[in-house]
């Protein structure tokens, strides 16, 4: 043992350094696996760091509504104060070339105007409408349509004869002068169920076409000689003479006197209608024929017929000459002067038309006659009155009329302009024509 003992002594002294080489390596060695494996459990375990946020409580202020004090004062309105405006209608002497109009129907104001649902009307560019006044009735429109009556018991004596009637052709004519040339209108002139019009369409009033109107009037029911009516007017002219059913149109069944001119306006779409005549008219269709009459009082009534006839015809001579217009009479009214309470003769059982249904018929043929660029508005829509087309009557009567004798003939005639958002006037006599036409003119 102690040999052994001493050999491992002289080995180590021997290789002191080798040994002490080796030990530094294996220590080394350890301290790297030890190393090694703290560095690999590190990166193995190590875990990935998470950030959370904590919830924080803060205090909420509950939101006040603002309130400000505000002081409303009522403003007083001061209604507006009404000015008098005079307005002047210049009359243009100078030629101006016919000008036919866009059919914009129901425009208030410009060149056209529009029509609608009534009988037309006016829509709005922001112009004024051209105002028209006959015998003193004043409308808006830039569509005039005047319509005369030329029957004879236009110049009865105590309508104001024919005296009367010239003032009124003569008022017409100042009156169709005395529009701006961009209004247009037609004159119609009718008897019975014969209508003839001045131009066949709606013209510009120039001085060059209200010259023809003047001579086309001036010998209508103005010669002394017990003629009258249509065949008295001057050259020119568009007839329409259809026993009154070119125009009938529902409810109506036909049409007469100042209707069929009306329905005519209509046609043209006229948005200022004015009537002027003695009667409401023939407005009405035959429902049942006329009874027999005894042979004996045919022959009875064609005699005196005859004799007054005669007899009117001295009368007038006599008139004549002492430098008088001649009396003017026709059918019954003739037999009655000269042989009074004649029986006459038996006439077919009528349907007489209300004005409502006049009023209906005329706005449909409005409607059937409208382009179809037209606006809406009208005598339909009776909102707005000032912005409405119109159909203005102007009835002559007898100087002695009471009024409140027959108020029926009125009366239609009140009731189908106030439809049609017009306005009625009466005159009696030479004088209320003669005084009306001046105050019109000035």
């Amino acid at each position: 043992m102690a040999g052994k003992t001493k050999k491992k002594k002289q080995f180590f002294q021997k290789h002191a350094k080798s040994s002490a080489a080796l030990v530094s390596l294996g220590i080394h060695a350890v301290l790297i696996v030890i190393a090694l494996s703290f560095v690999a459990v590190k990166v193995i375990q190590k875990e990935e760091q998470r950030f959370e946020a904590k919830p924080v409580n803060r205090p909420k202020m509950q939101l006040k509504k603002l309130q400000v004090p505000v002081n409303v004062k009522k403003k007083k309105v001061q209604k507006p104060k009404l000015r008098k405006r005079i307005v002047v209608q210049p009359k243009m002497n100078q030629a101006v070339p016919d000008i036919k109009m866009p059919e914009i129907s129901g425009v208030k104001g410009g060149l056209g105007n529009a029509g609608g649902d009534g009988l037309g009307g006016a829509g709005g560019l922001g112009f004024s409408m051209p105002e028209i006044e006959v015998f003193g009735v004043k409308s808006k429109g830039e569509k005039v349509f005047i319509i005369l009556d030329s029957s004879p018991w236009m110049m009865y004596d105590e309508m104001g004869g024919i005296p009367a009637y010239t003032v009124i052709k003569e008022e017409l004519v100042s009156i169709l002068g005395g529009l701006n040339p961009t209004v247009l209108f037609n004159i119609a002139v009718f008897d019975k169920h014969q209508v003839i019009t001045r131009f066949p369409a709606l013209v510009s009033a120039s001085s060059s076409n209200v010259a023809l109107v003047k001579e086309w009037l001036e010998t209508l029911n103005a010669t002394p000689d017990q003629s009258y009516g249509l065949r008295t007017l001057g050259d020119g002219g568009t007839r329409i003479d259809d026993g009154g059913t070119k125009y009938a149109i529902k409810p109506l069944q036909r049409t007469s006197d100042w209707s069929t001119a009306a329905m005519v306006a209509m046609e043209q779409q006229a948005d200022s209608v004015y009537i002027l005549t003695q009667s409401w008219g023939w407005q009405f269709h035959e429902a049942k024929d006329a009874k027999e009459w005894p042979q004996s009082k045919k022959e009875d009534y064609e005699r005196k017929k005859r004799e007054a006839h005669r007899k009117l015809k001295e009368d007038n001579e006599a008139r004549v000459a002492k430098g008088l217009p001649p009396q003017v009479l026709v059918g019954h009214s003739v037999i009655n002067k000269y042989f009074p309470g004649t029986e006459h003769p038996p006439q077919p059982e009528r349907y007489n038309y209300s004005p409502r249904e006049m009023y209906a018929g005329l706005v449909e043929q409005r409607k059937a006659n409208m382009p179809d660029n037209a606006l809406t508005s009208g005598l339909g829509r009776r909102s707005n009155k000032k912005e409405q087309s119109s159909i203005n009557v102007i009835m002559f009567t007898p100087e002695d009329y009471d009024t409140g004798k027959d108020p029926k003939k009125q009366e239609l005639f009140k009731q189908l302009t106030r439809y049609a958002n017009g306005s009625f006037k009466t005159l009696a006599g030479l004088a209320a024509i003669q005084d009306s036409a001046s105050a019109g003119g000035d």
